[in-house]
């Protein structure tokens, strides 16, 4: 047995002889925050979560913690899982706050302004990524931010959406050519998203990230190293808009 497996079983005794508190104040802590990521649209209905491990790691927790947190939101309804190939944990079409009320404004009411606190430095950054991007960017890479643009524009699914979100911004990484920036780009990133690493794309939200990205791709294609920048530091505002309009929600929902 690996040392990881070991410690993960060491828990789970802990936890069922009553030595467990804080492993079971982390596994509520975390199934509210997989609660709040749902309400925001981190993760869409019928979107699969990553898995235990991915998520462990993510949020600096054992899978233990995972596990038990993923339980506690499936005991909600708000996830349901399949077995065999093809098969996890997927995110159901329940209405958060239906089944969860004040969760998210518990979340959300700490995790706002915290946004809040440093989106204007991580738009600084992703504002120089992308000027850096236009600079530096050669024409193979200019053709396939477009064609990666295009099929952003062509999907309806939110969780499709986001894939291809992220192969986009990739690309923009890339182009930068500096490891450096890459790793703080990555290290806001996880900031921006609570740790899960999925950026938030609710329905109604999707017209606008079309428009930024093509004003984004437009900037770089088109090596206007000010215009990329400007455009970067709009569409990475859109994180923080996102959570303060669903956090005004959950308010609403339980005034």
């Amino acid at each position: 047995m690996s040392h990881a497996e070991n410690s993960e079983e060491i828990l789970a005794v802990l936890d069922a002889i009553g030595g467990g508190v804080t492993i079971t104040t982390a596994r509520r802590e975390l199934a509210d925050r997989i609660i709040a990521a749902i309400a925001v649209g981190a993760y869409s209905p019928g979107e699969q979560l990553p898995s235990e491990r991915e998520l462990a790691e993510r949020q600096g927790v054992s899978r233990v913690t995972v596990r038990g947190a993923i339980e506690i939101v499936r005991e909600k309804g708000l996830l349901s899982s399949r077995r065999g190939r093809g098969g996890g944990t997927f995110v159901t079409d329940i209405n958060v706050d239906q089944v969860a009320p004040g969760t998210t404004r518990r979340v959300l009411e700490d995790e706002v302004p915290r946004l809040k606190a440093f989106m204007d430095f991580r738009c600084l950054i992703a504002g120089l990524e992308a000027r850096t991007a236009a600079e530096r960017r050669t024409p193979r890479q200019a053709e396939k931010l477009i064609c990666i643009l295009a099929d952003f524009c062509a999907t309806d699914d939110t969780s499709e959406a986001r894939k291809i979100d992220v192969e986009l911004h990739k690309l923009i990484t890339v182009m930068a050519a500096n490891e450096q920036l890459a790793a703080v780009t990555a290290q806001l990133h996880a900031r921006a998203t609570m740790g899960f690493g999925a950026e938030p794309y609710p329905p109604q939200y999707l017209q606008r990230a079309r428009l930024e990205h093509s004003d984004l791709v437009h900037g770089i294609v088109e090596q206007d190293l000010e215009g990329a920048y400007q455009a970067a530091y709009r569409h990475f505002s859109l994180t923080l808009t996102i959570a303060q309009d669903a956090f005004e929600q959950s308010l609403a929902s339980i005034a």
